[in-house]
């Protein structure tokens, strides 16, 4: 089990209690593919940021690859998160004054990889994702499919278990949208575990399994 979720709580205070998770409860097993849908608000990007150790719930508990992380301490998370998942947001966050294989270079800088072992390791995930052509370019020299590609790259730098995508085809056209859902699909193929945020039916007919959200609760 990659991911065991039990009665998951996030409340946020500003005047009033708003409840952007409310009791979710759920599993993930190692290997799947799985959609996550909803209208705006419903809790699917707050329900994402804690699976992802970016924010952690008001209550409920979370178990990661087996391990607790309710109440871990800040560096232990930060640990767990470099090591166990890659992360695909909609808007790329690529560094844009770097190329390419910097870019897909940048989490091994941080994560203690030996140096020599860096680029190497970032030229294979480029040509992975086909840009083998594009690594001296940087991001205003590449269309928004291509830019997603990058990012998909570096998500699978620290060879992740699990990986977390943010409405990843959420500014792209539709050709390039079945790209990398086309991408995503390999990758999940290979091994890994995907969590993935989508507005598109389309989208997430691709997936193996789609949870829905509403008002901070699993329907």
């Amino acid at each position: 089990m990659v991911i065991q979720c039990k009665d998951l709580l996030k409340i946020y205070f500003s005047g009033e209690e708003l409840h952007a998770l409310d009791g979710v409860s759920l599993s993930i097993q190692k290997g799947e593919f799985v959609s996550v849908m909803g209208p705006s608000g419903c809790g699917k990007s707050t329900l994402l940021n804690i699976l992802g150790l970016l924010d952690q719930p008001t209550g409920g508990e979370y178990f990661l690859n087996g391990t607790p992380t309710a109440r871990i301490k800040d560096s232990v998370r930060s640990r767990l998160r470099r090591q166990n998942i890659g992360f695909i947001f909609q808007s790329f966050n690529l560094m844009p004054r770097l190329s390419v294989l910097e870019n897909i270079a940048l989490p091994m800088r941080y994560s203690g990889i030996e140096r020599k072992l860096i680029l190497p390791r970032a030229r294979e995930l480029a040509q992975q994702v086909g840009l083998e052509k594009k690594i001296y370019n940087t991001p205003q020299q590449l269309s928004g499919g291509q830019c997603q590609r990058v990012a998909c790259a570096r998500a699978l730098a620290n060879r992740p278990s699990l990986i977390l995508a943010d409405e990843p085809t959420g500014n792209l056209d539709s050709k390039s949208s079945q790209d990398i859902l086309n991408l995503l699909q390999q990758l999940n193929q290979k091994g890994l575990t995907i969590i993935m945020v989508t507005h598109d039916p389309k989208i997430a007919a691709g997936t193996q399994r789609t949870i829905h959200m509403k008002d901070g609760k699993i329907v």
